[in-house]
């Protein structure tokens, strides 16, 4: 009794000793495709380092306990009956059929080099003229193999419809244009200091939209690109547009102890020193310099303005706006007169220079 009891008390402690391994239960055992097994009609394929049997006949892959003679057999005599007593050679000539069959389909599907390079070259003359990404199979394709059947022969303008330029094969192809340009310019950003200069809008959907601008310096040059542009989804207030700009520079990889310089309107929610963006931001970046937007400083002057200088902007202003905001009035060009922002640009800098010296300006001939 006392030897039970002691032997009882043993086991108990080692059950409840946190030491004690469970036992280990043997994995099951895996077995291996043989020759032999053609005589059934099944061949063996990878899937996942794991050798699974794979039927000739219906090309169907079985799990990898099916690897046994018996499951093999029944598979041929239920669903291949009037197969089961074929010889090997029968099976063995589906099998050179099946992996005939699998080297038509990879070699179908696997696109040349030369024709995925005139996909992207198609895909980012479609996105730098703001075409429908229908354009390409519709009309570029067509156009293109006219043109090669033309000048030379048709075998030759056979050969472009191996390019794949479908609407998803467009898209795809501008988002990786679109971000492989984005990752050049995260890589040359990284190499020294840079400063930021971001502003709100609205776009025609009514959407809030913060836009930043970074200018850095690239080998000799100051060069200034756009950095991204993200929607607001909550208010547009300075701790969301810092954590949508913060998010941003950490997912880029970029310091904001790089970051020497900020420019934003003269809004509230932008230069508030105490809880505005340029506090925040500094707090992150001490050495990062504020400075207010000259556009923005000149939209405010011109609220001060003389009644016949005012009249004068508000004409320009409009008639900026209407050939901009507009594509079809900014491409039309007639020789000598060129309505575009760029020419009319430094007239307005010599009114608000003129208006800077004088308290008014004659206004003649419309001009």
């Amino acid at each position: 009794m006392e030897k039970f009891l002691t032997q009882h008390k043993r086991k108990a402690e080692d059950e409840a000793s946190p030491d004690v391994l469970p036992k280990q239960f043997p994995k099951a055992k895996m077995r291996k495709y043989d020759e032999a097994y053609l005589a059934f009609g099944f061949t063996c394929t990878t899937v996942g380092n794991e050798e699974r049997p794979q039927c000739v006949v219906c090309l169907k892959v079985l799990a990898c306990d099916s690897l046994k003679p018996n499951k093999l057999r029944r598979h041929l005599e239920t669903n291949h009956p009037e197969h089961k007593d074929k010889p090997v050679d029968f099976f063995r000539h589906k099998l050179v059929n099946c992996r005939a069959q699998q080297s038509l389909f990879t070699k179908a599907a696997s696109v040349p080099a030369n024709a995925q390079l005139a996909s992207y070259k198609v895909a980012y003359r479609v996105a730098q003229c703001k075409k429908p990404h229908t354009i390409a199979e519709e009309l570029i394709l067509p156009c293109a193999m006219d043109m090669v059947s033309v000048m030379l022969n048709d075998s030759a303008a056979s050969k472009l419809r191996a390019i794949p330029l479908s609407n998803n094969t467009i898209g795809r192809r501008i988002y990786d244009i679109s971000k492989d340009i984005e990752e050049q310019l995260n890589d040359k950003v990284r190499d020294g200091r840079f400063s930021l200069q971001m502003d709100e809008a609205t776009d025609s959907n009514k959407d809030c939209l913060l836009i930043t601008y970074v200018r850095f310096i690239d080998g000799d040059d100051m060069r200034e690109e756009l950095l991204f542009c993200k929607q607001i989804t909550g208010r547009a207030t300075a701790e969301e547009l810092f954590k949508i700009i913060d998010t941003y520079l950490k997912e880029a990889n970029l310091k904001w102890e790089d970051c020497v310089g900020i420019c934003t309107d003269g809004a509230r929610a932008m230069a508030g020193i105490r809880g505005g963006l340029q506090a925040l931001i500094k707090r992150v970046s001490p050495n990062a310099q504020w400075t207010h937007c000259m556009i923005h400083r000149e939209a405010l002057a011109s609220k001060q303005l003389s009644p016949e200088l005012n009249d004068v902007m508000t004409h320009v202003i409009a008639t900026v706006n209407y050939i901009k905001t507009r594509p079809v009035k900014a491409r039309k060009e007639s020789p000598g007169h060129t309505p575009s922002f760029c020419h009319i640009l430094p007239m307005r800098d010599r009114i608000f220079c003129c208006g800077l010296h004088q308290n008014k300006i004659q206004v003649k001939d419309g001009h």
